[in-house]
């Protein structure tokens, strides 16, 4: 591997694991409610307002993207948690129309964009080869300080709170990895332990982290793209550890 690779690969790889060690949790959380695709909703919702802030000529800071994106992230999450209250029987239908209307008005927004092709491919795909220490500076505080506060303050994994968690990493993510690699960070793990007995969260860790250092690996090394490879690195690890840990309890 030459110095060039390593240079591109270890802000990658940094950023993965941050964004692994945040979604981990969350992602389990997200399988006990059975509300699978509030992550794609959120992600997209997100990618939505990064498109349409860029149409409309913003060129503000990273943190007012931010903020403006973390916003609409935080009320989009507080409505899927007053439908959760309110209509828990439709909460994954309605969670499920929400992502297809954000990705119908990215691709709306897009149309007429004479790089709209590119730009969707870098919302849903990510550029975490791209990703420099600068843009992981301004990431890693909110996607450490969500999977701190999930570890030290249990009662916030309830109501409200947990929405509000869940958008503020989903946002901080989706920048760095693209909308496909956050459901992935966030599902593939959460079923890789699924069927374990007792505490789940370090080995949803091991294999989300398992993943990271494979993909971004492989990525780096064949000039692959790193979303899709990432994907793919996901699945495989969670088919694995998910393998492996029903073969222990079968011989156990």
């Amino acid at each position: 591997m030459t110095m060039e690779t390593v240079e591109i690969v270890a802000p990658a790889l940094v950023a993965g694991l941050l964004v692994a060690f945040a979604h981990a949790p969350l992602g389990i959380e997200v399988l006990r409610r059975g509300i699978v695709f509030i992550d794609l909703a959120i992600a997209q919702i997100v990618g939505f307002v990064i498109v349409a802030l860029a149409l409309i000529g913003y060129e503000g800071s990273w943190i007012g993207v931010q903020a403006a994106s973390a916003a609409a992230a935080v009320v989009a999450a507080l409505f899927f948690r007053w439908v959760e209250r309110v209509l828990p029987d439709e909460q994954e239908a309605v969670i499920g129309c929400c992502y297809v209307l954000a990705a119908s008005a990215a691709l709306l927004a897009l149309d007429k964009h004479p790089h709209g092709g590119d730009e969707m491919t870098r919302l849903l795909s990510g550029q975490i080869l791209l990703a420099s220490w600068a843009d992981i500076a301004m990431a890693a505080p909110v996607l450490a300080g969500v999977g701190v506060v999930w570890l030290a303050a249990p009662r916030l994994r309830q109501g409200a709170a947990f929405f509000i968690l869940f958008a503020l990493a989903v946002t901080a993510a989706v920048r760095l990895v693209g909308v496909y690699v956050v459901f992935s960070s966030l599902i593939l793990p959460a079923l890789a332990v699924n069927t374990l007995d007792g505490p789940r969260l370090g080995m949803a860790w091991t294999s989300a982290g398992a993943a990271v250092a494979g993909g971004i690996l492989v990525s780096g090394l064949l000039d692959l793209p790193a979303g899709p490879v990432l994907v793919v690195a996901f699945a495989v690890s969670a088919l694995a550890f998910r393998l492996a840990l029903s073969r222990r309890r079968r011989f156990a």
